[in-house]
């Protein structure tokens, strides 16, 4: 035989729902205020007596008819809201390891509080109120009675029960009378109470709609601090002084915008709106940038990391629009923007916000299902750019180029930072910006933080530059005299600076020189210490290179003279000089007048190179070379290149590369020095503008050293290339004969080898010398 059957539900369920469900007594009224918002309230009074052993919980919400609380309120798990919406952005908020409860069984919480409840109600429709009455302890008797059975009294009244603080309803509303309380309630325990309704109300602190009071009833009568009256939002007060803030309205056609430093206000502006499909709502935007002191006090005060808390929420016409500002949410690109420069932009674990939208039904539409956002039109996307651009991006424009400058800032929690020059800098540069566009109006911008640095050197082009731009858009004539100022304050210290660099250098010159003079002496103290009698076959060999020098110095005296016999003839022969003709002779004598001076410089600077050469010996006798020297012979060329031959006029530009490389032997350095000259003059003869010697290693005990330059190389027609190291042979009819052949002689005395490489339309040699290479 088959029956059908149906559950049978113990009383003992009312424990199971209720207090074994609603542990703790803050969450128990939470749930409750929560219930009171869902029903429209925009105020709600939570009044203790301690005396009584009472709660009373009133609000101005819609209220409930007799069948609503009969169909819906006594309907156990019953929820409109369950039905209707997703899960509320305010269930995120909750105190610490608590849990909210469930939707459907909040009204349970009112046993948690206490043993009876007395529920009235009032609806705008209806005359009377209508009176719940329930005894919870009558569930907790006989656990096998069912849960149906345990009987609660429904009944009308004529007023609401006196209320000591609170305003009763007016046209519609509800109280819940709680009774036989099961916790004692204090000031103490009302101001905790206290601060986590503050996390319910607003998580921002940017809506008035709804006030939640808490009363406690003494025998004083007097308010109490902390404990009687509206509840504040500690979230707000740190977002407001704690951040760097934006708040934009859109309205009317026209963006009225204000920016703020944890607390201080830096600029408002107001310009056109853009933004057509926008006219016929308004928009409200607070969005928060969060530091890393932000951050740590948010999880501290909230419970919650404010990643995980949400970025910027949208609100239409009150109600949470999901998933927008989700923890994973990305409806407004700013993830995928910030994985393009970090430094750059930001992101949403960077901001805390919320839109509000104000708009006529149906000009914003949500996804059917309620959780995939608005639907994409002209309307949501001229919405979201607006968000963007004229909230988030101005932002940011502030945070990165003001904030993120400091590296210190990131840990501050006012806005000390701002009050330093180059801070001020860079606030002018944003709102300098703003003031360069025709269509910005600046409203107000902070005088001590705009304004022109006391101290010149603070003070940049750049930021004179914003600075007139704001005092123009302005027309504020004391900020333009203040520009001006400065730019004088400016040009006098650059003119003293000035000076003192000019004196500054002329004596960092001088001092260079002398730093020379002695760096030259040293050099050749090092290797040009010694001297010792030579044979004739050396002081032949001196007086060749002396040869040299003279006849660099014979040279140029003849061309000095040359010019000045050209100037003596034309001074008179000129005879009467037409005025038109002035200018040419001018021109014409100091022509002449500098290759005069020309060639008699280069006649001063080969006599200094005469000098130079006599200079190794150190006496009147025969002693023309000093004695050989151990050491680098690599080193000793390369300070020989860098001291002798730099900068020489009418020479070929000279220079030396060792590559890195050690030559440790025994070398006479003026042999070195008159096989230098040898090829740099003949390097001067063949019309070269440069000599390069590069050395590079040639086995493990050797040395080459190429020679190369960019001169006319060797004409095979009138040299004998096969000959050019002979004594005596010499491809000019003004040689000796005696250069290249020096260069070989001191080579082979020093057991090397020099040899002519390339082709003849260059004349580039190879040098090897051996010794112990490293």
């Amino acid at each position: 035989m088959v029956t059908t059957e149906t559950f049978r539900i113990s009383s003992h369920l009312k424990d199971i729902i209720g207090r074994d469900l609603v542990t703790n007594e803050f969450v128990a009224i939470f749930e409750l205020v929560k219930n009171s918002f869902d029903a429209g309230a925009t105020r709600v009074d939570i009044e203790f007596d301690p005396k009584n052993d009472s709660i009373a919980i009133v609000d101005d919400g819609r209220g409930m008819t007799a069948t609503d609380i009969r169909d819906k309120w006594l309907f156990v798990a019953y929820s409109e809201k369950a039905l209707i919406e997703p899960e509320d952005y305010r269930d995120k908020i909750k105190p610490a390891g608590q849990f909210a409860g469930s939707k459907g069984i909040g009204r349970f919480a009112c046993d948690t509080l206490g043993r009876k409840l007395e529920l009235y109600s009032l609806t705008a429709s209806d005359t009377s109120i209508v009176k719940l009455e329930i005894d919870w302890t009558l569930f907790e008797k006989n656990s096998s009675e069912e849960f149906q059975h345990v009987d609660v009294t429904l009944s009308a009244e004529q007023s609401f029960p006196a209320i000591y603080n609170a305003e009763p309803p007016s046209s519609h509303g509800t109280v819940l009378l709680i009774k036989n309380t099961r916790q004692h309630w204090d000031e103490e325990n009302i101001k905790k109470l206290r601060r986590d309704l503050a996390k319910l109300i607003d998580p921002f602190g940017t809506t008035k709609h709804i006030a939640v009071s808490t009363w406690l009833v003494d025998e004083s009568r007097d308010l109490i601090e902390g404990v009687d009256g509206a509840v504040g939002n500690e979230i707000g007060d740190l977002l407001r002084e704690k951040t760097s803030r934006i708040e934009v309205i859109i309205d009317g056609g026209v963006i009225e915008t204000t920016l703020f430093d944890r607390g201080r206000k830096i600029y408002a502006t107001r310009e056109p709106s853009p933004y057509e499909e926008l006219a016929e709502c308004r928009v409200d935007g607070h969005i928060y940038f969060l530091n890393r002191s932000a951050k740590q006090t948010f999880t501290v005060r909230m419970g919650v990391r404010s990643i995980q808390f949400g970025s910027v929420f949208l609100f239409l016409n009150g109600f949470r629009i999901f998933p927008i500002g989700e923890e994973f949410d990305d409806t407004l690109g700013l993830n995928r923007r910030k994985q393009q420069g970090q430094a750059r932009y930001l992101g949403t674990r960077d901001l805390i916000g919320r839109i509000d939208v104000t708009a006529r039904p149906r000009l914003f539409r949500e996804v059917s299902s309620r959780d995939a956002g608005l639907i994409e039109d002209a309307r949501s996307r001229a919405l979201f750019d607006a968000i963007k651009k004229q909230m988030i991006f101005r932002l940011e424009r502030y945070v990165v180029g003001v904030n993120w400058q400091d590296g210190r800032d990131q840990d501050r929690d006012t806005s000390e930072g701002l009050d330093t020059d180059k801070a001020r800098e860079r606030v002018l540069a944003v709102v300098g910006s703003l003031a360069r566009s025709k269509d910005i109006e600046i409203l107000y911008y902070d005088e001590n933080l705009v304004r022109v640095s006391d101290d010149p050197d603070q003070v940049t082009d750049s930021a004179l530059k914003a600075m007139s731009e704001l005092a123009e858009n302005q027309g504020n004539s004391g900020l333009l005299q203040q520009v001006e100022d400065a730019r004088r304050r400016i040009e006098e210290l650059k003119s003293s600076r000035q000076e003192a660099q000019a004196t500054a250098q002329r004596a960092m010159e001088e001092r260079q020189r002398a730093d020379a003079i002695i760096a030259r002496l040293e050099q050749q103290a090092a290797f040009l210490g010694s001297s010792r009698d030579v044979d004739v076959e050396r002081v032949q060999l001196l007086m060749h290179q002396a040869t040299i020098h003279l006849g660099h110095i014979r040279s140029a005296i003849a061309n000095a003279a040359h010019e000045v016999r050209g100037l003596l003839s034309t001074a008179t022969t000129s005879g009467v000089v037409e005025v038109d003709d002035v200018e040419d002779l001018l021109a014409s004598i100091r022509q002449s007048a500098r290759r005069t001076s020309v060639s008699i410089a280069s006649a001063n600077l080969s006599g200094e190179r005469l000098r130079t050469v006599l200079s190794f010996a150190p006496n009147i006798r025969v002693d023309l070379e000093t004695d050989k020297v151990h050491g680098d012979l690599l080193r000793f060329l390369k300070e020989y290149f860098e001291v002798r031959l730099v900068n020489v006029p009418g020479m070929p530009t000279a220079s030396f590369e060792a590559s890195g490389l050690v030559l440790d032997k025994e070398f006479s350095p003026v042999d070195i020095a008159v096989l230098v000259d040898n090829l740099l003059d003949n390097a001067r003869k063949a019309k070269a503008s440069k000599i390069e010697f590069v050395a590079s290693r040639k086995g493990p005990h050797s040395v080459v050293i190429k020679v190369t330059d960019d001169g006319l190389g060797i004409d095979e027609r009138k040299v004998d290339a096969a000959k050019i190291f002979e004594r005596g042979y010499t491809g000019s009819t003004a040689g000796t004969g005696l250069g290249l052949y020096s260069v070989r002689q001191i080579l082979e005395g020093m057991e090397g080898s020099i040899e002519l490489i390339g082709d003849r339309s260059r004349a580039d040699f190879a040098i090897t010398i051996s010794g112990v290479v490293s």
